[in-house]
């Protein structure tokens, strides 16, 4: 019930900023949510608290600066961000944690300086267009809720084979396929709602099918942080969820290829 209660009320905000309010408004959302992301992923990487807050800051300097003055380069960045996750992702299944430590970690430190950026300049990108802009952006978030409602309740009902014990042993992969099933049926309605061609519905299933899986990399390299770093939450701010990037994870790796994926999909649309 308090999960309940923190994420309902929650989720209605997002959903209203995103279908009500401009872009630039929007934004200030992301980076305040930005900003305690950053400083959960900076204490996984061992960081201490002065230097968490200045780079909770970096996190929403990044993107806010690129958007201003470095518009041309946001494809390039996204599309990096998008190409370590689909790299990640196929390593993650089968990883294994390192030793417990509370060490400093430049290379996850360097890695979230890209990837939560990333992740909110792709929400800049698709919300901001002028071809349905905020739907397809409420569309690409609800797909990782859908993704991660799906793996909840098929896991729970035929969980039997772990998908990464070593990572994270609730995560079976019985739920991976509820959550695949879900997603192949929320795509559908949501070609139907865009108006999409035949062929072009089709690609949207197969993109979307592979963005379910790369947003459940999302949730396993965090569980991967902090297996490393020895806690089981990234933070507390949310009542009965944890912290903010426990429930921005998945988020985080799919929105940059969901970005890329949108923009490729309604090229074929228009092709067609």
């Amino acid at each position: 019930m308090q999960r309940v209660l923190t994420a309902v009320p929650l989720a209605l905000v997002v959903i209203w900023m995103i279908l009500f309010q401009p872009t630039p408004t929007l934004m200030w959302l992301l980076y305040a949510i930005a900003l305690p992301a950053g400083w959960e992923w900076s204490r996984l990487c061992g960081l201490g608290p002065v230097a968490r807050g200045v780079y909770a800051l970096l996190v929403c300097v990044i993107p806010w600066l690129m958007l201003r003055y470095a518009g041309e380069f946001i494809s390039v960045y996204v599309s990096a961000a998008a190409l370590c996750w689909l790299l990640l992702t196929a390593w993650l299944f089968t990883a294994r944690p390192g030793a417990v430590t509370q060490a400093l970690s430049p290379l996850k430190l360097l890695f979230g300086l890209l990837v939560i950026p990333a992740a909110l300049m792709a929400m800049h990108a698709v919300h901001g267009s002028r071809l349905q802009g905020p739907e397809w952006l409420l569309f690409g978030l609800m797909l990782v809720w859908v993704a991660d409602i799906g793996a909840y309740f098929s896991g729970r009902r035929f969980g039997r084979r772990k998908l990464a014990p070593q990572i994270s042993p609730g995560k079976t992969r019985e739920g991976l396929y509820g959550a695949a099933a879900a997603v192949a049926l929320y795509s559908m309605a949501g070609a139907l709602y865009f108006d999409l061609g035949a062929e072009t519905s089709v690609l949207m299933l197969l993109l979307m099918l592979l963005l379910s899986l790369v947003s459940v990399a999302g949730d396993l390299f965090e569980s991967l942080m902090k297996r490393e770093f020895g806690v089981k939450d990234s933070g507390a701010v949310l009542p009965g969820h944890g912290g903010v990037l426990d429930r921005i994870d998945s988020v985080l790796a799919a929105m940059p290829l969901f970005m890329l994926g949108r923009q490729w999909l309604l090229q074929q649309g228009f092709a067609l």
